[in-house]
């Protein structure tokens, strides 16, 4: 089982859709979200989710947790 964070995608999204580019200061400024935790998010290195980081994100994007997270299954979870 793995999950996924598609925060790297949300952000390319964002980016087009405002016509510029998104700095991961940019972001903290706004959610108070480390600029660690959000390169950490982008590479799919955390294994921990707060809560708060993931409300200051849906919010941030304007999208849902099924947005922001998605479960992968593998091959063994059968």
């Amino acid at each position: 089982m793995t999950i996924r964070c598609n925060f790297k995608i949300l952000l390319a999204q964002k980016e087009v859709k405002e016509g510029r580019r998104i700095t991961y200061r940019e972001i903290n400024n706004l959610t108070k979200i480390a600029e660690s935790t959000l390169s950490a998010l982008a590479n799919n290195e955390v294994t921990l989710y707060a809560d708060s980081t993931i409300s200051r994100l849906c919010a941030y994007f304007g999208c849902g947790i099924g947005e922001l997270l998605e479960y992968v299954s593998d091959e063994l979870d059968d």
